[in-house]
């Protein structure tokens, strides 16, 4: 610590040396403007790239600004495509009513069911299903809304379960399927299980697709930039710009000065006012 404190008192010592050196020596003081416009104009440039880094801070969070109070007529229109929902949004419904239709037919053919073995309240646990899971509301939105089910309500990944008790599988007779009331043929069982699976992994994935459609998550990553981080990005830009502003007028003051003086060691006067004693 002591050797790096002994380092820069030496450095200090050498500096300040130099620069009294030049100010005794006519040319050491050219020197020294010469190096003084050079760090001028380097401060100038980097000024100029400072303005530019605070305009693009300042128009970049205005037009998140933007997106964010009116997604259709911001200027991030053309970038992102959610902004424009129309064709995504008939998607979605499109897919909802495929999903509904199905599924409400199924529940249809599961109340018949009911009717045909005249199942009632107390017995219909025996085919060990009541309803299945609809989470799709009717027209004309065909909204996702899984809450609304019925308790007792089976999602439709579950029915292959409900079937496998009623199917007869290959490596059975069809004698020992008949007493035990297998009569769903084991391709019809895998039939259904396909169509089930597929319409469950559908039901699985819309909440995802739904949040890409609608860009659910560039809004809330743009409401965060919004909320935490444009307001100290615009005062660093700022700030940054208004200190290399400083520094370069202050760069150029320096500079005449040191210019001014150079014309006063050579015997020069800049002021008009100025008594100059006559000799006798």
């Amino acid at each position: 610590m002591e050797l790096l404190v002994l380092v820069i008192i030496r450095l200090t010592d050498y500096c300040f040396g130099s620069v009294l050196l030049f100010l005794h020596w006519h040319p050491g003081i050219i020197i020294i403007i010469f190096f003084c416009w050079i760090l001028t104009t380097l401060g100038w440039i980097l000024t100029g790239f400072d303005f530019f880094f605070r305009t693009f801070a300042e128009d970049t969070c205005s037009a998140f600004e933007d997106f964010e109070r009116n997604p259709g007529n911001s200027s991030l229109k053309s970038v992102l495509s959610c902004a424009e929902s129309s064709y995504s949004q008939k998607v979605l419904v499109d897919i909802g009513l495929t999903v509904h239709r199905f599924i409400s037919e199924l529940n249809l053919k599961v109340s018949l069911l009911h009717h045909l073995l005249q199942l009632d309240e107390g017995n219909e646990d025996l085919l060990g299903i009541r309803e299945i899971c609809d989470p799709f509301s009717g027209a004309p939105s065909y909204s996702y809304e899984p809450d609304t089910c019925a308790k007792d309500a089976i999602s439709i990944g579950d029915l292959p379960n409900v079937l496998s008790r009623f199917t007869c599988y290959k490596h059975n007779s069809k004698g020992n399927c008949t007493r035990n009331g297998r009569y769903l043929p084991e391709a019809s069982y895998v039939m259904a299980w396909a169509y089930s699976r597929s319409i469950q992994d559908l039901i699985n994935v819309f909440p995802d697709l739904q949040s890409l459609t609608r860009c659910t998550f560039m809004k809330q990553a743009l409401h965060n930039a919004v909320l935490r981080q444009c307001r100290p990005f615009r005062a660093s830009a700022r700030m940054l710009w208004c200190s290399t502003l400083a520094l370069s007028i202050i760069m150029v003051v320096l500079s005449l000065l040191w210019v001014a003086k150079a014309f006063q060691d050579r015997g020069r006067c800049f002021s008009k006012c100025s008594i100059v004693p006559q000799p006798h």
